[in-house]
């Protein structure tokens, strides 16, 4: 896979493992990423590879309702999806590293476009998901650090 177009990171000061258990927790999805009105597993039982969910997001005017699958998983440190949704295909990772008492999180993703138009409004999907991306780890940084009992958050 190519160098993720919406690569980024941030320290959050809390277990890796608290945040992993967070942000997989799918229905606490639109907490962090608001943009996103739903997301929840599909394939029963515990994730893995192979494994099944489904994401509504809205990226410039568009909802997009996405059922992605999982192709590595290796909790609580790594997990890579792609999808597809007209258009748009998307090959995306999320990645936790412990650090001192806190954790490094990173996500990124790659858009491929499937059509002419897609092709032509990619630089502007690249800036808005980066941008949003940006804004989500924020958010989720104040979450996971802002709970006076922590463990209401995991």
């Amino acid at each position: 896979m190519p160098p993720p177009t919406a690569h980024m990171g941030i320290y959050i000061d809390r277990p890796a493992q608290d945040v992993f258990n967070f942000v997989m927790d799918l229905g606490r999805t639109p907490e962090w990423r608001p943009r996103m009105s739903g997301a929840e597993w599909i394939t029963p039982g515990p994730p893995g590879v192979g494994s099944k969910f489904r994401v509504s997001a809205k990226a410039l005017l568009y909802t997009f309702n996405f059922e992605l699958e999982v192709t590595e998983w290796d909790p609580p440190r790594y997990f890579a999806y792609v999808g597809k949704q007209g258009p748009v295909s998307i090959k995306s990772f999320m990645e936790w590293l412990p650090d001192g008492a806190g954790s490094r999180f990173f996500l990124g993703g790659e858009p491929e476009a499937n059509n002419w138009l897609v092709k032509i409004l990619r630089p502007a999907f690249e800036y808005a998901l980066l941008k949003q991306n940006l804004a989500d780890l924020d958010r989720l940084k104040t979450i996971m650090e802002s709970s006076k009992d922590k463990k209401s958050v995991v």
